[in-house]
């Protein structure tokens, strides 16, 4: 249980990111150089594709602003991930590398404005953290992971246990997983309708699946 809930935290953790101005690897270049850069060029590369078709969904959502002829997304983090400590002096003190402003709103949540860069840089290190998570996870003898495998948006996730019945470790875990889908999903455009988790026996027959969307039943 208590690594269950170390998980949790975790997830938390991850979301905080925003705030704390974690460290990020990027070229030397403004993001608003970058920006103007990426609309000026025609041809769109394979890296570069998530990020648009987030933005895609983002814009359908009227989440995408435009000022002084660039473009930003605002994404809003829910009170329980930005934690009660921040302030908005905190937020305005980290602006600048990860995000350009954020607003403290009245119920603790906190909206971020970003570039299309900063945006990318945010999804790439967010998929990083959790698939360090996951790693983690495999690599931990108290739990039956053998393998967890993910489609690119973590809504789906493929377990393979090292035994043929789903434990009850790995059944609390369940919604770390749940946790992780929709962790990601905030940057990509709001809820996400389902996190599925397919559990595999070690000869690869699914045991049984979980969906997130079956929660409210």
């Amino acid at each position: 249980m208590r690594k269950f809930i170390c998980a949790l935290m975790a997830c938390a953790m991850l979301m905080s990111l925003c705030a704390c101005g974690g460290k990020t690897t990027q070229p030397s270049e403004s993001p608003e150089i970058a920006d103007e850069q990426v609309e000026a060029t025609p041809e769109v590369k394979e890296e570069d594709m998530i990020d648009n078709e987030s933005w895609d969904k983002l814009e359908s959502l009227g989440q995408i602003q435009t000022e002084n002829g660039l473009m930003y997304v605002s994404i809003t983090l829910p009170a329980e991930f930005v934690g009660e400590d921040i302030t908005q002096e905190s937020i305005d003190a980290n602006a600048g590398e990860t995000y350009t402003s954020g607003k403290l709103n009245d119920d603790g949540s906190v909206t971020y404005k970003m570039t299309k860069k900063q945006h990318k840089a945010m999804l790439d290190l967010t998929a990083e953290q959790i698939d360090t998570a996951l790693k983690e996870l495999v690599d931990n003898e108290e739990y039956a992971f053998t393998s967890v495998e993910h489609n690119k948006d973590f809504t789906s996730f493929d377990v393979t246990l090292s035994t043929d019945e789903v434990g009850i470790n790995e059944s609390l875990m369940t919604l770390a997983f749940y946790m992780y889908g929709g962790m990601y999903s905030l940057f990509t455009g709001g809820e996400v309708e389902n996190v599925a988790v397919n559990y595999y026996s070690p000869n690869g027959d699914l045991i049984s699946t979980a969906n997130s969307s079956d929660m409210g039943e």
